[in-house]
């Protein structure tokens, strides 16, 4: 049997022999013995700021590819919008050597490889952001005016009002024989004035003059102005367009088609509005 005392002072002697092995030694160095590298204050600082210069330096490389691309590439790249952003994506391989030609060796001997997967993202938000805002209104206008809220017919009534009946699966119908008049009324919006652009109507893809078209005014005058309401939003910017139906067409289907052309900015902006106009044949009851 072994008494307490001698259990004790074998215990305490093989905790002596733990601590100066390997792994107790490796527990009780400080960072630097476990090959971890000390932090040094002055070099934390200037590595912050080489990577501020480097943000400052990206968004200013970004915001002058996006003026560049928007002033001088958009005007002569309609038939080839690819390179409106492949370009500034291939640019982010400049990225690197940016740096070292412009920068001092004290900032770029603080770059990774981290810094320029940081420099890549930033660059393509940053120029995003800025082409975002310089292709659209009030800096530039590359979309045609489209047609503000559906399109239909208006028709003249009995006692002098008109009705409105929306188009359906692109098509108004009228029956053979129909008298009155009838109107196949649209508005159109844009960001800028829609009244500045040109409306060019087709019937059956030939230029068809003995159908009244009407814009604007002119229409409102036709018309019941408040019937108008039915297809635009707002009515003091909306502008609506028309064509009056002639009297006596023949059963059939009609394709009318609305060649919007606007000069745009940077370049001429179109838009190609399809109709049907269905006349369905006046079905004779037998005696």
């Amino acid at each position: 049997m072994v008494d307490i005392n001698t259990a004790m002072a074998a215990a305490a002697a093989e905790r002596r022999n733990r601590g100066t092995g390997d792994k107790e030694k490796k527990k009780n160095r400080s960072g630097a013995g476990m090959g971890i590298e000390s932090f040094d204050p002055v070099k934390h600082v200037a590595k912050e700021k080489a990577d501020a210069i480097s943000m400052w330096l990206v968004i200013t490389f970004a915001a002058s590819v996006a003026l560049l691309m928007r002033y001088l590439a958009m005007p002569s790249s309609k038939d080839n919008p690819d390179m409106l952003w492949f370009i500034p994506i291939m640019l982010i391989f400049l990225l690197p050597s940016l740096h070292r030609a412009i920068l001092p060796e004290k900032f770029v001997e603080h770059y990774t490889k981290g810094t320029w997967f940081k420099a890549s993202f930033l660059h393509v938000f940053t120029w995003l952001a800025i082409t975002f805002l310089l292709t659209n209104a009030p800096f530039a206008d590359i979309v045609a005016p489209q047609v503000d809220d559906g399109w239909g017919m208006i028709s003249s009534t009995e006692d002098g009002e008109y009705d409105f009946t929306e188009s359906d699966d692109g098509a108004v119908y009228l029956t053979e024989g129909y008298a009155g008049e009838h109107f196949i009324v649209m508005a159109f919006s844009d960001n800028y004035d829609a009244a500045d652009s040109e409306y060019i109507f087709t019937v059956d893809g030939e230029e068809n003059y003995s159908w009244v078209q009407l814009f604007g005014d002119d229409l409102e005058d036709a018309t019941d102005s408040d019937v108008l309401d039915e297809v635009r939003s707002h009515s003091d910017i909306d502008y609506p367009v028309g064509v009056k139906i002639p009297l006596g067409l023949e059963a059939g289907t009609y394709d009318i088609t609305i060649e919007v052309v606007e000069d745009g900015d940077p370049w001429e902006n179109t838009r190609t509005i399809n109709l049907e106009l269905i006349i369905e044949e006046l079905e004779v009851e037998e005696d």
